[in-house]
């Protein structure tokens, strides 16, 4: 007599059923921490909006004294961490203030979060960070579509200057823009650069990049109606270089 054949799952079948469903798991797991995440941050953004108006608001009426003025050191390495040339006078300008003295006194109800506010210069900062795809967020204006601080504040001068250098790297050059001295509080300026013959400005990633054609450049720094600048640097070989300085000695 034939045997019957046996019915049932294999070894091999449970094992890749279950490894396809740990995948499933995994998939449906990241892609709920990505939305909460996201949720998270527009919820940070919409918040930052809505505080930030609030504070413009202040800054029109002139009411200052607002919050708590005394400020941990955790608060004051927040405030220097994300605002470039923060001095003791405009660290003692922030005022802290926690969720529930905002929904308060600001009938913010929207807002969750504990704030560092300067009333004078319009700033709003988060105590904690926000992450979005790998960076951390403190302020609206370290977003690409943020308000920036600068339109609103007639306080920061239009005025100031900066170090700027080509330095040669093989077939390119590297032009560095360093110590610059401004008297404002601005951290993100935008740098702009178009060598000499053309009018065009283009505008470079950071506060240093690099060029491939020689000759000489112009740069400038710019925030929003502000500009430092435009300050020349050459782009040129150290031979010739060096034939310049013999023909003109």
């Amino acid at each position: 007599m034939k045997k019957a054949k046996e019915k049932g799952v294999t070894l091999v079948a449970l094992v890749t059923a279950i490894v396809l469903l740990m995948i499933l798991a995994s998939i449906g797991t990241y892609t709920g921490m990505t939305a909460i995440k996201s949720a998270k941050f527009s919820q940070f953004k919409n918040e930052l909006k809505v505080l930030q108006a609030k504070v413009d608001e202040l800054n029109q009426n002139n009411e200052t004294e607002i919050g708590n003025k005394n400020l941990t050191q955790e608060h004051k390495n927040i405030i220097t961490k994300n605002i470039l040339n923060a001095d003791d006078n405009f660290i003692e300008g922030f005022r802290y203030c926690d969720s529930t003295y905002i929904k308060e006194k600001f009938e913010l109800e929207s807002v969750n979060r504990d704030y560092l506010i300067n009333v004078e210069y319009r700033y709003v900062i988060s105590t904690e960070a926000v992450e979005n795809n790998g960076n951390a967020y403190y302020m609206i204006y370290q977003m690409e579509d943020g308000i920036y601080n600068v339109q609103y504040n007639d306080r920061n001068p239009k005025t100031g200057d900066f170090e700027v250098n080509a330095i040669k790297e093989s077939n390119r050059w590297k032009i560095e823009i360093s110590n610059i001295n401004y008297l404002g509080y601005i951290n993100n300026w935008k740098v702009q650069y178009r060598i000499s013959d053309d009018t065009n400005w283009k505008t470079a990633n950071g506060l240093s990049f690099y060029v491939t054609e020689e000759g000489g450049y112009y740069v400038q720094l710019v925030y929003d109606d502000i500009v430092l600048g435009p300050k020349s640097v050459i782009a040129i070989s150290e031979v010739e270089e060096t034939e310049i300085n013999e023909n003109e000695m």
